[in-house]
């Protein structure tokens, strides 16, 4: 049976059935039906990183963490053909503090996984959609207790003596691909008819990623040193608060001129070079 003919696909997201949507990403190899009904997407089995793509994240992992690869990678991306957001992430908020150093980065980082929420902090240079250097999220299920904790954050960035109230935090709703797509955020419409579509597909998703084969804190460690080549990278001289204080690679020696006389070369005695 088509996707299309499913009774329970049949809720129309920007004039087509999630069900039609979903025989679509399955032509054109997006997603996978397995033989017992299960559904995938395609690119799973090679998608998982160690480090990841982009240099990863640091973070932590609280009981409310949403399963954002279903409901973004799965749900937005192909069974909604980016129409609409998900039912599911109606209460996503987010604070997003952003940095200009590694060292601010770290000492947010602390600041951050002392709540009881999910974190992540990394860097976000090499990230073509976001114009910061460095962030810090932190996830909540609803805006009231993202209000209650952003009071309290911003306080403590204030006082902080690496940061200040120069550093910018905000709180955000949902994710940025979100608002791109069918943004702005204040504006979104939730259909209640997606939760039943919702709860239905999950049942049939298969996370088809593998796990990861490196310990965790050999992740960890991994992410770290990509920081800080990102830091070194970017001009950013804190990353040697964590190496310590040495470069991770030998300053380059300069044979311009000085702007107050001859610089001598190689071999050469400074009345040579004047002479020259």
């Amino acid at each position: 049976m088509a996707e299309a003919d499913d009774p329970r696909l049949q809720v129309e997201v920007a004039g087509l059935t999630v069900g039609a949507r979903l025989d679509q990403a399955i032509a054109r190899g997006a997603v996978r039906r397995h033989e017992d009904g299960g559904l995938s997407l395609s690119g799973d089995a090679v998608a998982r990183e160690e480090v990841g793509g982009k240099g990863g994240f640091l973070g932590q992992r609280a009981e409310t963490d949403r399963f954002c690869h279903f409901l973004n990678d799965f749900l937005f991306d192909q069974a909604y053909g980016e129409a609409t957001v998900p039912f599911g992430c109606q209460d996503c908020y987010k604070i997003k503090v952003s940095t200009r150093s590694l060292r601010a980065m770290m000492a947010v980082k602390g600041i951050a996984e002392a709540t009881a929420y999910s974190t992540k902090s990394g860097s976000d240079v090499d990230n073509p959609t976001n114009s910061s250097l460095y962030s810090t999220y932190l996830y909540f299920d609803g805006i009231v207790p993202a209000l209650e904790t952003f009071r309290n954050l911003r306080r403590q960035l204030d006082e902080h003596p690496d940061l200040g109230p120069d550093v910018a935090a905000t709180i955000k709703r949902g994710c940025s691909n979100y608002e791109r797509k069918v943004g702005p955020s204040d504006r979104y419409a939730f259909d209640a008819r997606l939760a039943d579509v919702e709860a239905y597909l999950r049942e049939r998703f298969v996370d088809c990623r593998p796990p990861r084969s490196t310990p965790k804190e050999a992740v960890k460690a991994l992410r770290m040193l990509r920081l800080i080549e990102i830091a070194y990278r970017i001009g950013d001289e804190t990353y040697k608060d964590f190496t310590g204080g040495k470069p991770i690679f030998a300053p380059t020696v300069d044979y311009a001129p000085p702007l107050d006389g001859p610089r001598t070369a190689p071999g050469e005695t400074p009345s040579a070079t004047a002479r020259r």
